[in-house]
């Protein structure tokens, strides 16, 4: 017995015989049924070797031979047969119509009677022959996810009719599509309710149309999907809906974009409102191409703008590189006066006699300057640092980490290294002049004092050889001569002696 044959059997009790269906994961309950309906479910159940259990009116257990109209309507209980795990199975089309509205988390869905695959982002499904395999072989398909349409579209009440993943509804391969196929068509039903939702600005809480803001605005009637008018839509006109979500959820950060862009090119390729299906099946793929010509303008522009911020950026770094490479070249500046004023102190300390404290004292203002200036430059640069870790998050977001660090990052640690480094051995060679020239200046004696003590000692040294001037002093009370007055060497002539009284009046010659 086939099961296409029980499967075929409850979609016609279903849509004939007013029977309830209600189809879990591992059991399917049929209520409501006639005596020879049930006769005839029951009889394939047992040809399948399907465990079944029937209940009359009173909810009571009921062998077959007492299911007769008396007792009626019946209930059947079926029992699937076991499955493979992230696997569903599932028997009648109203069974899958539960579940698409459902949804399940299996990624495989084995649907009996199913004659063509369909795959989509998330699931496949196939037919029930088909045997289950493992999920990781069905996951190798899955799309990753991508942006949420509760995220786009505003939705107002507690019932959320716009579906939180639009993955299930995205077919993976347009080809497979055919809506010729029982179960596509229903599938189609399901995905269309689903998609045209994920394209409006906002859904009225209150007869749940699609409104779409423009401008101008729009308001299309909330499609009612059945299999006519999926029909009427066309497979092409479904395809096109299927190409305008693939378009829009590609990506997440763009989502939103292409979201408010195709929006609005459907509010302004209309004049009327009218309901979803026509007006889409019009003037969608008119909209989508305007869409995509307004995001790839923005992309134009947004490129413009990256440029511009890039530009600004590589000036604001080359300008802080140059502030920071002046406050190096001025650092180094000032330590080599400063070295040189040292170096002149103790030059001045060794050639004359200039106080000790004076020395220390220039000193000390010399090696405050060089302080003052590195204090200023490193307090530049500490600030420089703060701004560029506050405005980076809030202007240049766009640029990866990596690429901020290589055109930002390294270059201006690169020239504060330098200002670093520049900075702390000048200095430290400043406070060391400081010290030794302050110890040197008190601990030193001038070398002045003792030439002027060996230049006096000389001039008191006579009659040494190689024609030094003698000069006789004249005796008390004595006029000196005129030629006494004039120097003259001793071998010119002999000293005039001349005789003189004990009471010290020369006498006469």
């Amino acid at each position: 017995m086939s099961l296409t044959i029980l499967a075929e059997q409850l979609d016609v009790l279903a849509a004939q015989a007013n029977a309830h269906i209600n189809e879990g994961e591992e059991s399917i309950t049929v209520s409501n049924l006639r005596a020879d309906a049930t006769l005839r479910v029951l009889a394939t159940c047992v040809g399948l070797g399907w465990e079944c259990s029937v209940f009359d009116e009173e909810q009571t257990p009921t062998e077959p031979g007492n299911i007769v109209e008396d007792f009626e309507p019946f209930r059947l209980t079926l029992r699937k047969p076991d499955h493979a795990e992230q696997t569903l199975d599932i028997l009648t089309s109203v069974g899958l119509s539960q579940w698409l509205e459902k949804g399940h988390e299996a990624t495989r869905w084995r649907i009996a009677g199913l004659s063509k695959p369909l795959f989509t982002q998330v699931r496949q499904y196939s037919g029930w022959a088909v045997p289950a395999v493992n999920s990781a072989a069905a996951a190798i398909t899955t799309a990753p996810v991508t942006k949420s349409p509760r995220a786009l579209v505003r939705e107002s009440g507690a019932l959320k009719i716009v579906p939180g993943d639009i993955r299930p509804w995205l077919l993976l391969d347009q080809a497979q599509f055919d809506l010729n196929e029982p179960f596509h068509k229903l599938w189609a039903m399901k995905a269309f309710d689903a998609l045209v939702h994920t394209l409006a600005n906002e859904i009225d809480p209150v007869n749940h149309s699609l409104i779409f803001k423009g401008p101008p605005k729009l308001i299309l009637q909330a499609p009612q999907s059945t299999a006519i008018m999926i029909q009427e839509f066309g497979m092409d006109a479904f395809l096109q809906l299927q190409t305008a979500a693939h378009w829009v959820y590609e990506n997440t950060r763009e989502a939103e974009v292409k979201h408010s862009l195709l929006a609005m090119e459907i509010a302004r390729s209309g004049r009327e409102n009218g309901h979803a299906a026509d007006y889409l099946k019009a003037n969608l793929p008119t909209s989508l191409e305007s869409a995509k010509i307004a995001y790839q303008m923005s992309l134009s522009e947004l490129g413009k703008d990256t440029l511009k911020s890039l530009g600004d950026l590589r000036k604001a770094i080359t300008e802080e590189t140059a502030k920071a490479t002046d406050a190096t070249r001025q650092t180094i500046t000032a330590v080599s006066g400063a070295l040189a004023v040292g170096v002149g102190l103790v030059a001045a300390r060794l050639s004359t006699t200039i106080n000790p404290w004076l020395i220390s004292m220039v000193m000390l203002i010399a090696t405050g300057y060089i302080g003052l200036i590195v204090y200023s430059g490193w307090s530049f640069i500490s600030l420089q640092r703060e701004l560029r870790k506050d405005w980076q998050p809030k202007l240049y977001r766009f640029l990866p980490q990596d690429e901020y660090n290589k055109m930002v990052a390294a270059p201006a640690k690169k020239s504060e290294r330098v200002f670093t480094y520049s900075a702390a051995i000048g200095l430290g060679a400043v406070i060391a002049m400081f010290v030794g020239v302050s110890i040197f200046s008190f601990v030193s004696e001038p070398t002045v004092n003792a030439a002027k003590a060996d230049l006096s000692e000389s001039k008191k040294t006579d009659g040494q050889a190689g024609g030094i001037i003698q000069r006789h002093e004249p005796l008390p009370g004595l006029p000196v001569p005129p030629a006494a007055r004039l120097p003259f060497r001793q071998d010119w002539i002999s000293p005039l002696r001349i005789p003189v009284k004990s009471s010290g009046v020369p006498a006469k010659p």
